[in-house]
């Protein structure tokens, strides 16, 4: 990045710790303390980074005041990450295209600096607050600005013009429209935690308050519960054997879990050394492939939603539904969702080997505050809306840089939005929390 370095007078405005959780990993600092070449750094940094970091194999470091900093390229974008001596991650920076900052951010640009090309603008994370960097160049001249969240500006520092900006981006394609264009709300978390190595595999979550956060995984028949205040694995709480566990959703003290066959195990005082298990037995067909579990209390059910298909269902998928008073089934889907539809089509870029493709959910979930069906689909990267009639709305792309194969959702009490991503083969599992929904 070109101007990480002159990004660090916000650290002056700033304070907090950063919500970014690992687990340690001794190991892995072992294997890289070949990498820390001009800088002597403490055994923490070393072990905090490459626990957070394991594909980082060159970052380059520097030591400040307040600590270490490293700056490196992942997912194609330059970040800056700087840990006090303690190991403690206190600032991540991340570079980010003109068109995802606000539109507060833009239209402040465009009134204020006629004179500057927009240069660079940068993602600041510090403690549990936000900011937008944006560096502006004028011949000779330069001015940088810090926004907060909301999109107020803090801090400037250089000369003001006057007039609209011209916002000259290279990645760009056309013009870029000032003050009109939608901030997609999961562009950037609010909180991350990085999961233990058990959690890799991710699959499905529950927010059971808020410090703890119950999860299954892909391979094992057991309700894992990660303390979000804590960084770490509270407890494992066995209650099958080993299969693919895909959905999870907690009443209280029963958990419901969805095995990929349609197949959901209820799992009474799941939070026992004993609890009470029940099998309902799937009524769908094999090739369905189920990875969406959601409670709908206000109806006294379980609703499921496939990632596979049902060719009887034609150019359509359903979501089933699961009585928990009868313990049944209904082989019949209760929503179906047309696959022509073209917010579907207009929003994937992947090659698809047939009409199904397009969408392939991997957790199902009801909004607290507003009932709305949250679907989530890793395959495609996005999440989205589905009414009761099957239609779909606000359809938003994620960022698979930062959720490499998003697989499970919940929400808090006030409607903030979790994320769970599985990792890859060296990487771990992680949750990125949002602040809204769609």
């Amino acid at each position: 990045m070109k101007n990480m370095k002159m990004n660090k007078l916000a650290s002056v405005l700033l304070g907090g710790s950063i919500l970014f959780g690992a687990a340690s990993c001794g190991e892995m600092a072992d294997e890289l303390s070949g990498i820390w070449q001009q800088v002597e750094l403490p055994e923490a940094v070393e072990t905090q980074f490459a626990s957070l970091y394991p594909d980082v194999k060159n970052p380059e470091w520097d030591e400040e005041a307040d600590g270490f900093e490293a700056e490196f390229e992942m997912g194609g974008r330059e970040r800056s990450v700087l840990f006090s001596k303690a190991g403690q991650l206190l600032q991540v920076e991340e570079e980010m295209e003109a068109n995802n900052l606000p539109p507060q951010v833009l239209d402040y640009v465009q009134e204020h600096f006629s004179r500057y090309d927009l240069a660079e603008s940068t993602f600041l994370k510090k403690g549990e607050q936000t900011f937008y960097v944006v560096e502006l160049e004028n011949r000779n001249e330069e001015a940088e600005l810090i926004f907060n969240q909301s999109g107020e500006l803090v801090q400037q520092k250089g000369d003001a013009g006057s007039g609209a900006a011209t916002v000259q981006q290279a990645s760009l394609a056309g013009p870029l429209v000032l003050g009109n264009a939608k901030v997609n709300a999961f562009a950037r978390p609010e909180a991350s935690w990085v999961l233990p190595a058990e959690l890799r595999e991710v699959s499905g979550i529950a927010l059971l308050d808020d410090e703890r956060m119950a999860c299954v995984q892909d391979e094992k028949g057991s309700i894992f519960i990660y303390n979000l205040k804590d960084q770490e694995l509270e407890k494992e709480y066995p209650f099958g054997a080993a299969g693919d566990y895909e959905g999870l959703a907690v009443d209280g003290s029963t958990a419901y879990v969805l095995r990929s066959d349609g197949t959901v195990f209820q799992v009474k005082e799941f939070e026992s050394s004993k609890p009470q298990v029940k099998k309902y037995k799937s009524a769908l067909a094999a090739s369905q492939n189920t990875e969406g579990l959601a409670l709908d209390k206000a109806d006294n059910r379980l609703l499921i939603a496939c990632k596979g298909h049902d060719k009887t269902l034609g150019k359509n998928k359903g979501i089933y539904e699961l009585s928990l008073e009868s313990g049944k089934m209904r082989p019949e889907p209760v929503i179906t969702i047309p696959l022509e539809q073209e917010l579907l089509q207009a929003t994937t870029d992947k090659k698809k080997k047939d009409l199904y493709d397009v969408l392939q959910p991997s957790s199902l979930e009801i909004h607290p505050l507003t009932g709305e069906h949250y679907l989530l689909d890793a395959v495609n990267g996005r999440i989205m809306l589905v009414s009761e009639d099957g239609k779909l709305s606000s359809v938003t792309t994620l960022d698979k840089k930062m959720l490499r194969q998003a697989e499970g959702l919940s929400f808090g009490s006030n409607g903030e939005v979790y994320i769970a991503s599985e990792g890859s083969k060296k990487g771990r599992g992680v949750i990125h929390k949002y602040k809204s929904g769609l």
